[in-house]
């Protein structure tokens, strides 16, 4: 292990890491995985309780998909989009839009969620032009929001820990505030929860003023995922999303994180009711095997790029729609309908008894919400639980839970569950029992 280790140390750049906390933590070489579980190179199982960054909706390896990769990867592994075609990005894309809200026409698909989320802005800004309304070219977000690191998609991302840097390169942008349900709960999404919100009337009062030249409103539906996991409430997005389109705005929907069941539903819109111009979809698409993104586009907007050739959308990826990844994402839609979604009223129950018994063992814990299989604790400093004496709760409260085996990987002061979605009883008991036991060693 340590050899990999400083292997590694010597030619690789880590996503979201400081250098000096490699030192102290350094990258965990990881041999294989299985389930809701990595295995390290020594064998030794860690419980990966945030689906290695919210993409394994049924766990690692999981055998039917795996099968269909293999079984397609031996057909037709790949071939360029333009021009070519093939049956599994065809089938997905009649799946998505047959099991997504009603109203969607087109699939673009695309890598990642950043480029998806360029796709919906390039779209709704060259759909303007071509439509005549050159006037309207701004874009509007929500505060607290993230959508990505491509420059377009991080102009759109509200939080400075991100973007600061980059401000220069950025598009300006229209952000409106959204409200915090600190204490949300899985029923609470039935509810208008946010939609009498001061921040609400704001929100729909600059939407008012800006609606002439702004193009389209992004917003995260029901979960802020990056932004410790913040809970507008469904009200709220539901009203602002009327609101913007009674306005004429395009509404986007950066799905990216919370669909295919992580809200409870298949797609995190439905709770709002509203159908979005635009949705965009990465990380559970491919059931977490392999980079795949796409852009839900709403039916008859396309109608503007038809007649001459200049009229086009120019936007390529050189893997769109990878035949190996498209048929992965058939097989991970096939156990989302068979077996994910026919259960998921029981393991959200259990996922908000397991949470409940975390926060009150955890004198720490202020808050706690859930929406679906999400969950966010938000710890407290005080005198009588101070934390980390250089502040590091996020690092202290991974590097205690890596101890423990699970991986637990905090947004500053908020720690969170996203598991796979077929969780068992004793994983989540082993999540409980290590969460509380990390949380309290590390907030004293």
């Amino acid at each position: 292990m340590e050899d990999l280790r400083a292997k590694d140390a010597r030619v690789l750049w880590h996503p979201a890491t400081h250098f000096g906390d490699l030192e102290r933590l350094p990258p965990l070489p990881v041999a294989r995985a299985k389930g809701s579980f990595l295995y390290d190179v020594e064998g030794r199982p860690i419980l990966d309780a945030i689906s290695s960054w919210w993409t394994a909706l049924h766990g690692h390896c999981h055998p039917r998909i795996v099968a269909a990769m293999t079984e397609q990867v031996g057909t037709l592994d790949h071939v360029m989009f333009a021009g070519f075609t093939h049956e599994p990005a065809i089938g997905l894309a009649e799946q998505l839009l047959d099991m997504a809200p009603p109203g969607y026409g087109k699939v673009f698909f695309s890598d990642s969620g950043s480029s998806a989320v360029e796709i919906a802005m390039k779209l709704s800004f060259q759909a303007r032009l071509q439509g005549g309304e050159r006037g309207r070219g701004r874009f509007a977000a929500l505060k607290n929001s993230y959508h990505g690191e491509t420059l377009g998609a991080l102009a759109l991302s509200a939080n400075d820990d991100y973007r600061a840097t980059f401000s220069p390169l950025l598009v300006d942008v229209t952000f409106l505030p959204s409200p915090s349900v600190p204490a949300h709960r899985h029923e609470d999404l039935s509810s208008d929860a946010g939609a009498d919100s001061p921040e609400a009337d704001e929100a729909v009062a600059s939407l008012r003023a800006h609606g002439h030249e702004l193009t389209a409103l992004i917003i995260e539906p029901i979960v802020q995922c990056a932004g410790k996991m913040r809970m507008p409430g469904a009200g709220f997005i539901r009203r602002i999303t009327q609101e913007a389109q009674a306005l004429g705005v395009h509404v986007i929907a950066d799905e990216i994180a919370v669909a295919f069941g992580r809200t409870g539903r298949l797609f995190a819109s439905e709770w709002v009711g509203v159908t979005p111009d635009l949705m965009c979809l990465s990380k559970g698409l491919s059931g977490g095997m392999l980079p795949l993104a796409c852009t839900l586009v709403r039916e008859g907007l396309e109608d503007v790029f038809r007649g001459h050739p200049s009229r086009s959308f120019m936007h390529s990826h050189t893997f769109t729609a990878n035949p190996v990844a498209c048929a992965a994402g058939l097989a991970s839609l096939a156990l989302l309908r068979e077996e994910r979604i026919p259960a998921m009223e029981g393991q959200v129950a259990a996922l908000g008894a397991a949470a409940d018994d975390v926060a009150r063992a955890c004198a720490a814990i202020g808050a706690h919400r859930q929406a679906g299989m999400i969950v966010a604790f938000d710890l407290d400093r005080d005198a009588a639980h101070p934390g980390p004496v250089d502040g590091r709760i996020s690092l202290s409260v991974r590097e205690a839970a890596l101890k423990r085996g699970v991986l637990l990987r905090p947004l500053h002061d908020t720690v969170y569950w996203m598991p796979p979605l077929n969780i068992s009883p004793s994983e989540l008991s082993l999540l409980s029992e290590v969460t509380v036991d990390a949380v309290n060693e590390v907030m004293g």
